[in-house]
């Protein structure tokens, strides 16, 4: 894992070297889409650390010394830092191995999580959503932990949960449209039997509880931008597909079937034109003519 290792030594990870100096029982991984992406050569800014054996009170006033740090809920064990020196756009996750109890309503809060310093890595690995983002690189002693086999998915091109889909989706529909998202960003297809579930439960997407939606509007709007940002057409057709815009964007459906002047529009009805002009979007021809960055 030459590629990890090189990214570790930049300058400003130069805080786990004293942090292992300090607490020389410590355990510090770097864990989940952070080595996805190195794997990939994908450009990432989203760095992940699980340290045990530390208790988060001394994890934090280490790195008060080393730079600005917030906890993110005791319970939690989430520590959001940047070092001394540093003008980052997000903050480094620094995490004590956490386990989570969800009460399979579906909601993307509804955990009960409880970080410990002394729990393995393993356990902790074994919470997360999909194989390719359940993968932990031991800094110490310089090897990577795949329970899952998150490599072979990710060799595969391959979207596929940590275990049972149909357990995953439960524990957070959210995910559901994560997966989608995850194979319009990296070019992924989504295993069959992680396709199946989401199809089948996608029409819990809208759920309430006390009235509220269980999963928030804003995370919705959040990955279904993301993923149409990634790959315009392919995201419209998944989350048609997976049942996705007929719960969330029923109106949309309504271009299916409506009628165009054949003479100005051979493509179809509006659904093809629309998905037409989405493919435009990510052709070279557009790319030329008003550049790569969205607009």
């Amino acid at each position: 894992m030459q590629q990890l290792n090189r990214l570790l030594q930049q300058k400003q990870f130069s805080f786990l070297k004293r942090l292992q100096k300090e607490f020389p029982k410590s355990q510090i991984f770097l864990v989940g889409g952070i080595i996805r992406d190195v794997i990939l050569g994908r450009e990432s800014k989203d760095y992940d650390f699980v340290v045990r054996n530390i208790p988060i009170n001394k994890l934090q006033s280490f790195l008060k010394k080393q730079g600005w740090v917030d906890l993110v809920g005791k319970n939690f064990g989430v520590l959001k830092f940047i070092p001394k020196g540093f003008k980052m756009t997000e903050p480094i996750d620094i995490t004590l191995p956490r386990t989570e109890h969800a009460f399979l309503t579906g909601g993307y809060r509804d955990f009960d999580v409880q970080s410990d310093p002394k729990l393995p890595i393993e356990q902790d690995l074994k919470r997360r959503d999909f194989t390719i983002n359940a993968l932990a690189f031991d800094i110490q002693n310089k090897k990577l932990i795949d329970l899952f086999n998150g490599l072979q998915d990710i060799k595969k091109k391959r979207i596929k949960t940590v275990g049972k889909p149909a357990e995953r989706f439960k524990e957070d529909y959210s995910r559901m449209l994560r997966a989608v998202r995850f194979a319009c960003q990296l070019n992924f297809k989504i295993d069959q039997q992680t396709w199946s579930a989401i199809k089948s439960q996608m029409k819990k997407i809208n759920q309430k509880k006390d009235k509220n939606f269980i999963v928030p509007r804003e995370t919705v709007a959040k990955e279904m931008a993301k993923a149409h940002l990634a790959n315009p057409a392919r995201a419209f057709e998944l989350f048609d597909k997976s049942g996705a815009t007929k719960e969330l964007m029923p109106e949309l459906l309504k271009m299916k079937g409506c009628p165009q002047p054949k003479i100005f529009h051979s493509e179809g009805d509006v659904w093809k034109h629309t998905l037409l002009c989405l493919k435009n979007l990510s052709s070279k021809k557009f790319q030329n003519r008003f550049g790569k960055e969205p607009l």
